[in-house]
């Protein structure tokens, strides 16, 4: 055992002097805010890098529908005596010539698809735009992302005339279905006889020597498309009767009323698809949506080859589902429209229409099988949440 001696203070050794101690303190205290540096930078860059993030994911998510600059929705739209410009709200503009109507079938934050019912509509598509624009203009349809061009569309006629950009033109009165018209072009779709094939008169390219185009006259029974340079003089429209300038101006009430109810049905016997597509407004937009049922059911018909049947087909439709309130019939017309191909930026609503009309209908097996062909064909889609509430008992 060993013994200590005692007492044991008088015998321990302190082994840090008073200095030591001293000089280790000041160098805690200096190295402390370098410390708090090298911690506190990483941090600030971890919460920009969150902030940011925050902020690309707020701005980035995908945008809703196309809408006016104001915020408001955009609807149908007819200009009176007096030209109408819609400023939008991605940037785009669309002027409407005086009497002619516009009216929006689809939209999304990646695609948008109107349709000129009559008259002439100046489009300026933003460039680098996140939407595809579709227009429908009648004989033809017109593809587009960031550019700026006109459509016309008059009985019998069609004129799209492109000043700045690229625009893709489909139909099947456009030469080999497709077309594709740059800056300066012009590409003019007449008809007379309603499936005569289309011949070529001019040059597509804008630098071309320019070729007049053959005399068109009432009785000419060959449908032409002519693409020429843009400014040039085109064919007078063909004379009509005094409903289809009344209607070209957009005074539906006058024009119905110097038809009548049977004066409608005689016309909607004997005249072509314009016309009838014509007709079928005059009755719809004065109020007399039933007797717009007529003029569209010839059209499918008498003339289910044509471009525009499938349009005509959902217009019959939205008719009989939401001013006649016959769901029945509205089914029935969606899925022609369907099986007559309807171009694809409607496709998805005519889908999604069906299961309403077959939901309202009470007939639910259709509607589960309209569903699940919704489903197929898009997965994802902007109505999903719209076409299981439908399916729901009521």
């Amino acid at each position: 055992m060993i013994r200590l001696p005692l007492p044991l203070k008088d015998h321990l050794r302190d082994p840090v002097h008073e200095g030591v101690l001293r000089r280790i303190a000041q160098g805690i205290d200096a190295r402390s805010p370098a410390c708090r540096r090298r911690w506190a930078m990483p941090l600030a860059m971890a919460a920009a890098a969150a902030t940011a993030a925050g902020a690309l994911l707020f701005f980035h998510r995908a945008p809703g529908p196309l809408l006016l600059a104001d915020g408001s929705a955009l609807i149908a739209v007819a200009a009176g005596p007096v030209a109408k410009d819609l400023a939008l709200s991605d940037g785009s503009r669309i002027r409407l010539a005086p009497g002619a109507r516009l009216e929006p079938l689809a939209s999304s934050g990646v695609a948008f698809s109107a349709m000129v019912a009559r008259g002439r509509a100046d489009f300026e598509v933003r460039p680098g735009g996140s939407r595809r624009w579709t227009v429908e203009c009648g004989m033809a349809t017109v593809e587009v992302l960031g550019t700026a061009f006109a459509c016309e569309r008059g009985p019998g006629r069609l004129r799209v005339v492109v000043s700045r950009g690229v625009v893709l033109v489909r139909g099947e009165r456009v030469p080999d279905r497709a077309r594709r018209l740059l800056a300066g072009q012009t590409l003019e779709i007449v008809e007379d006889a309603p499936r005569s094939p289309p011949r070529i008169v001019g040059q597509l390219a804008a630098t071309a020597p320019e070729e007049e185009a053959a005399a068109l006259s009432e009785d000419h029974a060959q449908a032409a498309t002519v693409t020429r340079p843009s400014g040039h003089a085109e064919a007078p429209p063909r004379s009509g009767n005094p409903w289809r300038e009344l209607a070209r101006r957009g005074r539906h009430g006058e024009a119905f009323a110097m038809l009548g109810t049977d004066g409608l049905r005689q016309e909607s016997k004997r005249l072509g698809v314009n016309d009838l597509l014509a007709l079928a407004d005059v009755a719809r937009l004065s109020g007399h949506p039933a007797e717009a049922v007529a003029p569209l059911t010839r059209i499918l018909a008498d003339f289910a080859g044509d471009a525009q049947a499938p349009l005509a087909a959902f217009a019959l439709g939205r008719l009989e589902l939401d001013s006649l309130g016959r769901p029945q019939a509205a089914a029935e017309a969606f899925a022609r429209a369907l099986a007559l191909g309807i171009p694809r930026g409607l496709r998805e609503d005519a889908r999604a229409r069906l299961v309403e009309a077959w939901a309202r209908a009470g007939n639910a097996a259709a509607a589960r099988r309209a569903a699940k062909a919704y489903a197929d064909e898009f997965p994802r889609g902007r109505h999903a949440r719209a076409v299981e509430g439908w399916l729901r008992p009521r």
